[in-house]
């Protein structure tokens, strides 16, 4: 069980203990995100006190990814042109990366980083038709599989057998987590966020992002539904059986979005798959 934010001496779930410490360029990110009053100035400053992120920022900002015709030369360049969400969900994709890269050698776990993009740059695309900021959706598809990732550092092997395997439905997948780990993926991202304190609509989205989703499309529907369209275009990290095809997932869009948002799938899929290689 998780308990509350509030209490900063929670007891860290046993499976996390093993974890391998975050380095300073992803701590400095995770700060970098709970702040949501930090102006341009300050961001930029924040980051070009680490040349190494700061440099990392400027090679993918002036990438074929954004397409600028001029050299963007400065961080608080790339921030008043990208705007800030924008910039720290760059920053936060190079901290993850650099985290992760070892476990990338095993490609299931090379397929969750993978997922974790494509989910990313669907919640953008999705975004961009609803009432949704385009770059704080990037921010939360990028996060919501943290705590997959997470686990993949902790029993890399293990974790890359168990998603190898084929499963009923993603319950089944639950259960198998907590069998290796005493918490699934889910209860084990919602303590990191919780920890980081990470803005209350990422915590909800890392623990509730496989939760049926009706009423009002939230960020919470959003990255559920580009989730499953990662899932359904071939980014998945594991075989469930019950995975929707890309044709459901659209048919389950609010009228609103699914008029707006109908592209085909081979063209969509093979755009993903270009970002995802520029991102990496």
């Amino acid at each position: 069980m998780i308990t509350s934010p509030k209490n900063e001496s929670r007891e860290r779930p046993w499976a996390l203990i093993n974890l391998p410490p975050f380095p300073a360029i992803a701590m400095r990110v995770l700060r970098l995100l709970a702040r949501e009053d930090m102006g341009l100035k300050e961001l930029s400053q924040q980051i070009q006190s680490d040349p190494a992120l700061a440099s990392e920022i400027l090679a993918m900002a002036n990438s074929a990814l954004f397409g600028f015709r001029t050299e963007i030369r400065n961080i608080l360049q790339a921030t008043t042109l990208l705007g800030a969400q924008r910039v720290k969900g760059i920053a936060l994709t190079i901290a993850m990366k650099t985290y992760l890269a070892e476990s990338f050698q095993i490609p299931a776990l090379l397929a969750c980083w993978q997922h974790s993009l494509a989910c990313a740059l669907l919640a953008e695309e999705l975004a961009k038709v609803s009432l949704i900021e385009a770059d704080f959706a990037y921010l939360a598809g990028l996060l919501h599989d943290i705590g997959r990732l997470a686990l993949g550092m902790i029993k890399p092997i293990e974790y890359a057998n168990l998603l190898s395997t084929n499963y009923k439905d993603q319950a089944d997948v639950f259960a198998r987590e907590k069998e290796l780990f005493g918490i699934d993926h889910c209860q084990a991202g919602r303590w990191l966020a919780e920890s980081w304190k990470l803005p209350k609509p990422f915590i909800e989205v890392i623990s509730k992002h496989h939760n049926a989703v009706d009423g009002k499309f939230d960020i919470l529907a959003l990255v559920n539904r580009s989730c499953l369209m990662a899932d359904a275009l071939g980014f998945a990290t594991v075989n469930v059986a019950s995975a929707r095809k890309f044709e459901d997932v659209i048919l389950s869009l609010p009228e609103r979005e699914r008029r707006r948002f109908n592209p085909d799938p081979q063209q969509l899929a093979m755009s993903v798959a270009i970002k995802i290689h520029e991102l990496e």
